[in-house]
């Protein structure tokens, strides 16, 4: 992400004055600044205007950003008729009760990975009013079509697209009809434009996604056959890189785009550190970070689910989004954070997966800042796939 002009605040508490004070320069400060989210020479995004508080963030994706599984997918939801949510750890789903086009599939209202950094914001005494658009199985380009009354209000502060998982991955890895990375590009290209149309101050987030287990267990081959494990952990690292790749193209479509938020990274720092385990095939004790299967899910499934996060990648997800838009250190969360109480998470496992993610993001923006991303990147046309 990247930083402007300060923004001035007032915060009724002055011991949280300092804090919201330095969040509203990281949402709204200068191209240059040191998280790096700006690629060089691009046009810096208009300053937020002044007395813009609480700050209003949408979220556009789905299953991936809401979860799809409880105790995830319910977890600060607030249905679209709730009011005055700027400081609390609510999320307004903007499709609960709506039919057609954009009927939930699962039982709402919603509030999923949103949710946990809303938990978060209102933690660190920050004024963050969330809001969730999310379909489950649903490309941007739909959202595009049947919500642009949600997603081109002037309103919006910070938007976070997240793309329907194989879309972004070529054809060769996916063998999916899916796969259409042109067409990712385009779609984030459409709504940056359309955002920036209606709300000049707004910095759009590319939230990058992690691999599918079963895709990476696909490409590698039979699992106990020999070897299998060695190929099955490089085929997951292509698709992180693939992923990673085709989100860094995508955000050159647009200067309304900020920053790529590297969750998939994330994903893969707390496979190589042991904080997670990477093989469901083979496990380690560590845990997942995929779903899973349990005794008892909602919604009901049959076999293992290895696409969808389970509370542990759902809460690191999430900590890379706050750390990454919000600009606080997770680290600060600390071993009492009260999402990862309530989701069951361990306070050990939760100050690990807070170290985990706050590695992730500040390399991240190390790399943005020396151009080390951009150039990782073979050409600048999203059309290079």
């Amino acid at each position: 992400m990247t930083e402007r002009s300060a923004v001035p605040c007032s915060c009724r508490r002055v011991a949280h004055r300092a804090l919201t004070c330095v969040a509203l320069w990281l949402i709204a400060g200068p191209a240059a600044a040191a998280s790096g989210g700006d690629a060089p020479g691009t046009p810096a995004v208009p300053a937020v205007p002044p007395e813009r508080a609480p700050l209003h963030i949408l979220f556009v994706g789905d299953s991936l950003t809401h979860g799809r599984y409880e105790p995830v997918r319910s977890y600060g939801a607030m249905d679209a008729g709730g009011r005055e949510v700027g400081g609390t750890a609510r999320v307004v789903d903007e499709n609960f009760g709506q039919t057609g086009a954009r009927a939930e599939r699962e039982r709402g209202p919603w509030g999923g990975i949103p949710g946990i950094f809303a938990r978060f914001a209102a933690e660190a005494g920050l004024d963050y009013d969330v809001h969730l658009e999310a379909m489950s199985a649903t490309s941007l380009a739909k959202h595009d079509r049947v919500a642009s009354d949600v997603i081109d209000r002037p309103t919006w502060d910070a938007v976070v697209l997240q793309e329907l998982s194989a879309k972004p991955l070529p054809f060769a890895l996916t063998h999916a009809a899916a796969s259409d990375p042109a067409g990712f590009c385009a779609s984030v290209a459409q709504l940056a434009r359309g955002i920036r149309a209606v709300a000049p101050h707004a910095r759009v987030y590319l939230y990058e996604t992690w691999p599918r287990a079963e895709l990476a267990r696909a490409l590698a081959g039979e699992p106990g056959s020999a070897g299998f494990h060695g190929r099955y952990l490089a085929r997951l690292t292509e698709l992180v890189a693939a992923y990673r790749d085709a989100f860094a193209r995508a955000r050159r479509s647009d200067p309304a785009i900020v920053a790529v938020v590297p969750v998939g990274r994330a994903w893969q720092r707390a496979w190589a550190t042991g904080v997670a385990d990477p093989d469901p095939y083979a496990r380690s004790g560590a845990p997942l970070l995929w779903y899973g299967i349990r005794a008892d899910n909602d919604p009901p499934i049959s076999r293992p689910d290895y696409l969808h996060p389970g509370v542990t990648g759902a809460y690191l997800s999430a900590l890379v989004l706050f750390q990454q838009i919000a600009g606080v250190d997770v680290r600060t969360l600390g071993a009492r954070e009260q999402a990862a109480a309530q989701l069951g998470i361990t306070p050990q496992l939760a100050q690990r997966l807070q170290a985990v993610a706050s590695d992730t993001v500040r390399q991240a923006r190390a790399e943005a800042a020396t151009g080390a991303s951009a150039a990782a990147v073979d050409g600048d046309s999203c059309a290079l796939q």
